[in-house]
C-alpha cells in the first residue's frame, strides 16, 4: 500500500471528525478551546486505536463488530443530535450543558466517529500496510480535522445570533448516524 493512498485513507476517516467538531463548534461558541482540543486528542486517539485494533483482531472480529458496532454507533450520534435539537428549542439546561461539552460527550463522539476505522484497520491487515505510519496519519488527520471544524463551527455560530446553529448542530450528528446506519 502506498504512502499517498495511505494519507488519502487517513483523511477520509478524518471527516467524520471533522463534520462532528464542526457541529460541537456550531452548538455553542462559549466551549472553551482546551474542550475543543481535547475533543480532537480523543478523536485522534479513537481513531488510530481503533484502526490499530481492528489489525489486530482481524477478520475474526469483523462479522460481530459491523453487526453491533454500526447500530451502536448510529444510536450515539442521533441521540447526542437529537439532544443538541431539543436544548435549542427548550433553552435553559441543556444549551448550558452543550456549551461546556462534558467528558461523556467527548468519549461517545469519539466512540461514535471512529467505528470505521476498525474496519479499515481490518482492511490493512490484508493489505500488508505500514502500521505505524497508518496509525499515525490516521491519528494526526483526526486530530487536525477535529480543530479545524471546531473552528470552523465557533466562527461560524458567531455570525447567528439565534437558536438555528444548535438545531444544524443536532442535524449533522443525525445525519452521520443515519449514513453510518445505511
Amino acid at each position: 500500500m502506498s504512502t499517498i493512498e495511505i494519507i488519502v485513507i487517513a483523511i477520509v476517516e478524518a471527516m467524520d471528525c471533522f463534520a462532528v467538531a464542526i457541529s460541537t463548534g456550531l452548538c455553542k461558541s462559549g466551549i472553551k478551546r482546551s474542550r475543543a482540543v481535547l475533543q480532537a486528542v480523543s478523536f485522534g486517539v479513537f481513531q488510530g486505536g481503533m484502526t490499530l485494533l481492528g489489525y489486530f483482531l482481524g477478520s475474526f472480529a469483523e462479522r460481530w463488530f459491523n453487526a453491533v458496532g454500526t447500530p451502536i454507533a448510529c444510536a450515539i450520534l442521533c441521540i447526542l443530535g437529537a439532544r443538541m435539537i431539543w436544548g435549542a428549542i427548550r433553552g435553559g439546561e441543556a444549551t448550558a450543558s452543550c456549551a461546556y461539552l462534558s467528558l461523556m460527550n467527548i468519549l461517545l463522539l469519539s466512540i461514535a466517529t471512529s467505528i470505521d476505522a476498525f474496519a479499515v484497520g481490518i482492511s490493512f491487515a490484508f493489505l500488508n500496510a505500514n502500521m505505524v505510519f497508518a496509525t499515525s496519519a490516521i491519528a494526526i488527520a483526526s486530530f487536525v480535522m477535529g480543530v479545524l471544524g471546531f473552528e470552523i463551527g465557533r466562527h461560524a455560530s458567531k455570525r447567528f445570533k439565534t437558536k438555528i446553529p444548535e438545531i444544524i448542530a443536532g442535524i449533522i450528528l443525525i445525519a452521520i448516524g443515519v449514513k453510518m446506519f445505511i
